[in-house]
């Protein structure tokens, strides 16, 4: 192109100044885009989200092992403490707020590649709220870095995919595009998004988040891929024969056809629970599952929370049990957040393609109801009744 940025610039400044942007000023900034853009535009979803190619990236950072055990479970009275929703976001906050991310930049300054935008990156996903989290940046090159890094300081290569890519304005920053919050990203994620394209996600690839040195989330990215098969439809989903114990749960209960709505039925009162000593164990770990209403074909819905016994929890709760036994545990590769639908499908609509086909040691057990469980309202997973 024969003109100059700074030209068409100078063109477009020169004692003019109406109240739409000039088509030539809004070519400039494309063209300023696209000389720093690493990744390539697919498809425009919404205003918020688009379909985007981005090649292979090098990232240094501190990792956090996370597990639905070091997330707060036990310990923390109270809900909403940061201790008790530990994962990438909080621990991302925490690192550039306490300037570990600060510190990180400066040794590797002259080996940034993306500037001085966080990169949060989900590793080594297991399901069920069990992953690693690197906090770092984007480098040019993971050869010959410093032997002086932080502490718990490690290197990914995030592989070359396609992704879903959802703008974030928690800041609220003035002309900047995004969701308020980012967790309705995730529900658009998990809701309409699945619902209008045919994309799912693929576990070849890392989900990751970008935040500006400021510690206010920018962008979140998903891996996506078009589905072939029902087996690529569910890549996300990880299957596992295990044994559960029998259960006691404290829960609320809503009949059939009534309206209500089980989960804030039982939050209204779940602060009654968690001031029991029988609680203690399980603050923040729910468990919903249906029972017998007494009416054919129809179920009553449950809610709750586990607990070690039912001594001294008040009269606003039911007190059930759960049977134990080997149930199917099928789990979510840390997306969908806690949307247990996809789940959910895969144990009413394909368990036998999915599982037990190849299994056949296996049948579902219809004396048991299937158990959903949510690790601090995250990490949505279902349990499915089996017989050996």
């Amino acid at each position: 192109m024969s003109l100059r940025k700074k030209d068409l610039l100078q063109q477009a400044s020169e004692g003019y100044s109406p109240r739409v942007k000039p088509a030539i000023l809004r070519m400039v900034e494309e063209m300023s885009q696209m000389e720093h853009s690493n990744e390539v535009l697919v498809e425009q979803v919404t205003e918020l989200c688009a379909i985007v190619d981005r090649p292979e990236m090098k990232i240094v950072g501190l990792a956090l092992p996370v597990t639905f055990e070091s997330r707060g479970y036990g310990g923390f009275s109270g809900f909403g403490q940061a201790g008790c929703i530990l994962n990438d976001y909080y621990y991302t906050k925490k690192l550039i707020t306490e300037g570990d991310m600060a510190l990180l930049s400066g040794i590797i300054s002259s080996r940034l590649q993306g500037g001085d935008n966080v990169v949060t990156v989900r590793t080594e996903v297991k399901g069920d709220g069990n992953y690693k989290v690197l906090v770092g940046y984007e480098v040019d090159s993971l050869e010959d870095l410093p032997d002086y890094l932080p502490e718990y300081t490690e290197t990914l290569t995030v592989p070359a995919c396609r992704y879903a890519k959802v703008l974030i304005n928690e800041g609220g920053q003035e002309g900047q595009l995004g969701y308020g919050e980012r967790m309705h990203a995730d529900e658009y994620f998990v809701g309409d998004f699945r619902n209008a394209t045919s994309y799912v996600y693929n576990p070849a690839g890392c989900g990751f988040n970008t935040y500006d040195s400021a510690g206010e989330i920018l962008t979140k990215y998903e891996p996506v891929m078009l589905a072939q098969t029902v087996a690529e439809r569910y890549a996300s989903l990880r299957f596992k024969a295990v044994t559960l114990p029998e259960m006691k749960i404290a829960c609320s209960m809503t009949l059939p056809d009534s309206g209500e709505f089980v989960i804030t039925k039982y939050f209204d009162v779940q602060d009654q629970v968690f001031a029991t000593e029988a609680a203690k164990y399980y603050l923040h770990d729910y468990y919903g599952f249906a029972v017998d209403s007494g009416q054919e074909g129809k179920y009553n819905s449950c809610f709750g929370t586990r607990v070690s016994s039912f001594a001294g929890l008040p009269d606003c709760v039911e007190k059930i049990t759960l049977p134990g036994g080997i149930y199917l545990h099928i789990s979510q590769l840390e997306v969908n957040g806690d949307n247990p639908g996809i789940p959910y499908d895969a144990a009413f609509n394909h368990l036998e393609e999915l599982y037990l086909s190849e299994h056949p040691e296996y049948q579902r057990d219809w004396s048991r109801q299937v158990i959903a469980r949510f690790r601090q309202a995250n990490a949505a997973s279902v349990f499915v009744p089996l017989v050996k």
